[in-house]
Formats: C-alpha cells, structure tokens, sequence
C-alpha cells in the first residue's frame, strides 16, 4: 500500500511538472534546429518522403522519458513541428518537447498519398529511429492525417511492436465532409483543376474512412491512442474560418469532433483550437503530455493530476462515438466555368438570421457579383490563397456575410480570365436543416443502397422534394435515384454497381415553407462498396 502511495505521489509530480507553462505562465525559449539524420547538418527546409529530423539533445535530457516521433499531417512536412503556422506564428511543439527533456525525431511522409503508401515508409523510418536512438519502443505525437498514417503503420505494416503509444491531434480517423465535397458533383471538377483529386484527398472522405475503420481498429491493440479534438473555426474569413461553415457541429475548419474520437481510444480533451494551432506545444502540450509520460498513462495517478483536462481518460468505444451522424447541411452550391453565363439562381427562405457566401476558384483574379431579390449588389473577390493542409489547397477564396438576407432569389455572375472553375457555397444560419442518412456504411456492390433525407429539429418546409446523384468519387454520375415521400421525409434506394469503389453522394431537398417561401439545401456524403470477400485486402480506387 505504502509502495503504491509513493509511485502515486510521484507520478503526480511528474505530470504536474509537466503542466508547469500553463500553471505558472512559463514561456519556453525557441530549441536548436533539428538536423536531417545522415548528413549531420542543421535543416532548414524539409519535405523529401522517406527524409527524418533529429532533435537537438536538452540540456536537461531525460533517457527515461520516450523518445518522442512526431507525424505531419496531408501537404504537411517534418518542418511544420518547428517553422512558422499558416495563421498562428512559430510553431513551438518541438520547443516544448525540447525544454521538457525529450528527444526527437520529425519524419517527412508524402503529403498527398494515402495511408497505405506512409504507413508502410513511417514503418521503414521507425526501424532507423529506433535504431538511432538504441530504443525498442518510441511515442508518437501525430496531427492530422498524420495520426491515420501511423494507424496504418502499426496495424498493417509491423510498426506495432516499436511504438509505445500514439498521441493525435485532431485526426480524421472517420473522414473530413470536406473530402466528400471535393468529390461532390458541383465540385470535383474544381479539384480536379487545383490538382487535390489526389490520393490523400480521396481516402479521407467519410465513406473511405469508415471502410479503413472496419478493416483496421482492432488490429494493434498494444498501442493506446490518446485523441485531442478542436471546436474553433480558424481566424475570419480564413480557409479554416470558411470550412467550418460546411461542416455541421463542432469542428476546427477541418476536421469534425466526432471524427476525431478513434474507436477504443483514451479521449483527452477536446479544446477551443482551431486545425492549424492544435499542433501548437503552447495549446495542446498541457494536455496531453501527462499521458507520454513513462508511467502507465491509464492509471488514475495520472488522471487525479488534469485539472486542466476536461475528464479522466476512459476508453471510448463505437458505443460512445455512435454510427456516423446523419448528415446535416444548412448548405446551398452552386459552381462551373467562368464562361459569362450567369449562375443559376438559388433561393433563401425567410427567418434567415444571416448567410456566409464563400466562393472558392482556382483564379486570384476571379470577381462574383451577387444580387439580392431586393436590387442589394454584394461583390467578392478571391484574395486569399488556401493552405496546403486543406482538402482545396491552393484555390483562391473569398467570403461575403449578409445579415438577414432578402427572401427570395439570388443571383449571381462571374467572371476571371481564362478558363477559370469555382464553386460557391453558402452557409444559412436558419432553423431549417437538412438532414441525409445512408443504410449501409459499407455496402456490397451489384445491391442496394437505401438513401434517406428528411430534416432537423426546428423549422419543417410545407411542401419538399429531393434528388440526388451518385456517383463513383471523380466520375460522372451513375444513379440519379427516385424519392418517395414517407413521414414528412423522403426515401430512395440506388443501385450499386460491380467493383470495389467509394461512392459520392449529392443530393438537394427543395420546397416551399408555410409562409410560401422557397428553399434549397445540398447535403453531400459517400460510401464505400466493397464485396465481402475482398474486404481487408482492396486498398485502392
């Protein structure tokens, strides 16, 4: 009992020394640069696939601590964990691991292939760490599909028995809607132009997701994943401030909380970060680092020290996390070539508190004019690149906000040079939602696959319809499905044809509200179809 007491105490004091830059506003000073393993000298710039990073020795070197592997996310690079943010300044990760005793090892992963391609090269590079170092086992700290990617490596590529335990920060461990609607038919074309129809984007939709979650969870159960979520859309008017307007609930601009939790995984905490500051050491290190420690990070000792947490840590099951939430959209799109031919017109119900109009082209030199039903003209230009992070890296974006905007039509037109594309989404704060629902997450091909949408709680519509296009992701729609009304929703089954594919789905509800007012709402989704004899070795398109 005594011995027990004594181990409590000091694991307490450990993990409270650990939270000391919160506690006490201690601020660390920037770590040495890292250098590239093999060459010895100091890296400024990284991202060659298959390259890793040493860290810097501490002073204060701590041989029982793990060494710490830190994982970039999609378009990411090794350098991200010590180089500047997209909209946060330096990124001090590396500087806190540094000051805290840690070594350290960065990798450089291809930022726009799938998980199968870097798990099995994050494998490759943690037999040269481990190796380096004269460990057998390391911890690693993953953000964004960074977190995916060592998933891939532990359970399918022997990575398993070197790694300790893997901290994520705001993973997508079910999928992004953001890569369902890079597929969408209103918009796969624009990615197609922007070049991000690319391996990473296309395993990252939700359909994918849940595919590679029933082949995978399960499959390296000696390493407890440690997850961290952020619910804070990015700085205004933003990529990252944009997106969170297309995904329903709480996200950071990228990724949504719920798919942040991974099936059996000890949640931490889910904080007011957005995507791009969660990978910060100054925002999240406080929080996860107790459960780095060489202590077993599950036992209450560590969980009595959290004040800063927002509970103790507790395995979250598919139970807690639930199926894949109906889909939600309070979204309209519209989208096409930049030819002088004006948009078609799109409709906004009344009790529309306010709207964000975001429009995404692959042009900087792209102008929109949109005319409200009452003559109002709001004009928007595209001056704002998005980062390589994000699923519609390197589009040009700009947002106008409407307070209570005319009910009515809407117009619009516009005009670049050149063959410019772009899509417009708009956001509706309305009590009127949408809702689409699928029956199967993992269909088989040559069946069926039953589509359901209805609407929300709150405001219902008089008189609504819905159609949609499926689609097989990046192709021309295969199945424009017929709804029937039931219940005050509708319901459709489409036919899913043979081979192994992930499949996108686009529909759009319109109608009429009691007071005769017109609306619209797009809902985009996706689902995999895979025959059940080949599920666990298709791993492609």
């Amino acid at each position: 009992m005594k011995k027990r007491l004594l181990l409590w105490l000091a694991v307490c004091l450990t993990a409270v020394l650990s939270l000391a830059p919160l506690a006490s506003g201690t601020t660390v000073g920037k770590a040495p640069a890292p250098v590239k393993a093999g060459s010895g000298t100091i890296s400024i710039m990284s991202g060659t696939p298959g390259n890793w990073y040493i860290g810097a020795t501490p002073p204060n070197v701590n041989y029982s601590k793990p060494v710490l592997v830190f994982v970039h996310g999609k378009g990411g690079s090794a350098d991200t964990w010590w180089t500047d943010t997209v909209y946060h300044g330096h990124n001090d990760m590396y500087d806190y691991a540094y000051y805290y005793g840690y070594r350290t090892a960065f990798v450089d992963l291809y930022g726009d292939k799938d998980m199968w391609m870097n798990g099995d090269l994050l494998n490759q590079q943690l037999n040269a760490i481990t190796s380096y170092f004269g460990v057998s086992k390391v911890t690693i700290i993953a953000h964004s599909k960074g977190g995916v990617d060592a998933n891939a490596a532990s359970a399918w590529y022997g990575a398993s028995p070197k790694i300790t335990r893997t901290v994520t920060l705001s993973s997508p461990h079910w999928g992004s809607p953001l890569a369902d609607m890079a597929y969408s038919t209103w918009t796969w074309w624009l990615a197609e132009l922007l070049g991000e129809r690319n391996d990473a984007t296309y395993v990252l939709q939700t359909g994918y997701m849940s595919y590679f979650r029933s082949i995978t969870d399960g499959r390296d159960p000696a390493v407890p994943y440690y997850t961290l979520s952020g619910n804070k859309c990015g700085p205004l008017f933003t990529a990252l401030w944009v997106s969170c307007g297309f995904i329903s609930g709480q996200d950071d601009g990228l990724v949504p909380v719920w798919s942040a939790r991974k099936p059996g995984d000890y949640f931490v905490y889910d904080g007011y970060w957005d995507h791009d500051e969660i990978r910060m050491g100054s925002r999240s290190w406080s929080y996860f680092s107790p459960y780095i420690l060489t202590a077993s990070a599950g036992t209450p000792a560590i969980a009595a020290v959290g004040p800063l947490l927002a509970a103790a840590p507790g395995p979250v099951t598919d139970a807690g996390r639930g199926t894949r939430p109906e889909v939600p959209g309070n979204m309209i799109l519209r989208g096409g070539a930049t030819n002088g031919r004006a948009a078609p017109a799109f409709p906004v119900e009344s009790g529309v508190r306010s709207g964000a109009f975001t429009f995404y082209s692959s042009s900087p030199a792209f102008s929109v004019t949109l005319t409200g039903p009452g003559g109002a003209i709001y004009t928007v230009k595209t001056d704002v690149q998005v980062p390589a992070d994000d699923v519609f890296a390197g589009a040009w974006t700009g947002t106008v906000e409407v307070a209570a905007p005319a009910a009515g039509l809407w117009n619009l037109s516009a005009s670049a040079p050149g063959n410019a594309g772009y899509l417009m989404a708009a956001s509706l704060d309305s009590d009127l939602s949408a809702t689409l629902a699928m029956s199967q997450e993992i269909a088989t091909p040559g069946g069926q696959q039953e589509l359901t949408v209805g609407f929300g709680p709150g405001r219902a519509p008089a008189v609504s319809q819905a159609r949609a296009e499926v689609a097989r992701s990046g192709q021309q729609p295969h199945g424009r499905p017929d709804f029937a009304p039931a219940n005050g929703r509708h319901k459709a089954s489409v036919a899913v044809p043979a081979g192994n594919a992930i499949h996108n789905v686009t529909a759009t509800v319109t109608g009429t509200l009691a007071d005769g007012t017109a609306f619209e709402r797009t809902l985009v989704s996706s689902f995999a179809a895979v025959a059940p004899a080949d599920r666990g070795s298709w791993k492609g398109r």
